[in-house]
């Protein structure tokens, strides 16, 4: 839908997961690229800040244009978004925010996980949302200044999940947490805790060849990346055997013993 001055004052969300868009109440806006970036930028950095400084803002996102041009820019693209709804920025003072009633799904993901950290209890819910929603912040955006909200988020929802699986394990609830790590380790297969609270679940449900076959797969993949091995404390856990830094071979399985490749002289 054409970004008009007539905007209803709906419902504000914006989505950055996947993908940016806009929506006031039950229409999207379609906005030009340096709209959508003043607005994705005001998103995250209220994660940490209510406000922004407006020449900073300028300058973070036009950083090789002069200051009247960055600051031309950002007043150009504050108009445009103004005309998709007059509520959606506030600024005075020299300082720019995002309005408090604007949904953001990256600020509900976030939440999620804080609670999954946080409680005690299940949380089933978060947890199948951490689960479902994807982690890609604004895919195709080669921002600088998105590379850190990437880490950081991809960082929150593993840390979550592996303590939502822990805590699963603890209560005896091992598919459940297999589950659940089975997902963490697919995304991100050389995550060793993660790698470490699956062959636990396994171990602690009495399947110790899927924790040996889990492990010898992690093991076989961390020397073919990596060039490393595991470490002492995962090997001791399911009994493997580090073989001496000698030459490159293959994990064997020997009288019970799961041998490590053997790193080069």
């Amino acid at each position: 839908m054409p970004v008009s001055a007539c905007a209803p004052r709906g419902e504000l969300a914006i989505s950055l997961l996947g993908g940016f868009a806009l929506r006031v109440g039950t229409d999207r806006f379609a906005l030009p690229m340096h709209s959508r970036r003043v607005l994705a930028y005001l998103c995250l950095d209220k994660n940490s800040e209510p406000d922004c400084d407006r020449g900073l803002l300028a300058e973070r996102l036009w950083p090789d244009a002069t200051v009247d041009r960055s600051r031309a820019s950002l007043r150009t693209a504050l108009w445009r978004i103004r005309q998709a709804s007059p509520v959606l920025v506030h600024s005075g003072g020299g300082r720019v925010r995002l309005a408090d009633g604007v949904a953001v799904d990256v600020h509900e993901f976030r939440r999620s996980a804080e609670r999954v950290l946080a409680e005690q209890r299940d949380c089933a819910r978060d947890r199948a949302r951490l689960l479902a929603r994807t982690t890609d912040l604004l895919p195709g955006w080669d921002e600088t200044w998105l590379l850190l909200a990437r880490e950081q988020l991809r960082q929150l929802r593993l840390h979550a999940l592996e303590v939502e699986a822990r805590r699963l394990a603890e209560r005896g609830r091992y598919p459940e947490a297999i589950d659940v790590m089975l997902a963490v380790v697919a995304e991100e297969p050389l995550r060793e805790s993660a790698q470490a609270a699956l062959i636990e679940a396994h171990l602690c449900e009495g399947n110790v060849v899927e924790a040996r076959r889990q492990f010898t797969h992690f093991a076989e993949l961390l020397w073919t990346e990596l060039g490393i091995r595991p470490s002492p404390r995962l090997c001791g856990r399911v009994g493997a055997v580090p073989a001496p830094p000698r030459s490159v071979d293959r994990q064997v399985a020997l009288g019970g013993r799961v041998l490590l490749p053997r790193m080069g002289a």
